[in-house]
């Protein structure tokens, strides 16, 4: 699961929570993440797996503080760009 946006009240501009998608995580050789998709989550002992996954391993905030999300209309999902590539 990783942190794609946090949601704010609009009277006080207080952070209230953070909001987060389940995702499949992808690391390199030396243990960089690289990339993220949609999960696989074809019956409820993947949907428990992926739940026990989450709990242990926290929410993934590396995206979040390395780059910029975007959600995509057509694909109905987050786009990521590094804050490398802006530059």
């Amino acid at each position: 699961m990783i942190k794609v946006a946090e949601e704010f009240d609009l009277e006080t501009d207080e952070k209230i929570e953070d909001i987060c998608e389940l995702v499949e995580l992808y690391q390199n050789n030396t243990g960089e993440w690289i990339s993220f998709c949609r999960p696989s989550l074809t019956s409820p002992s993947c949907l428990s797996v992926a739940t026990i996954e989450v709990m242990k391993d926290g929410i993934n905030t590396w995206f979040w503080e390395n780059g910029k999300f975007s959600w995509s209309m057509e694909e109905k999902f987050w786009r990521w760009k590094a804050y490398r590539d802006y530059l």
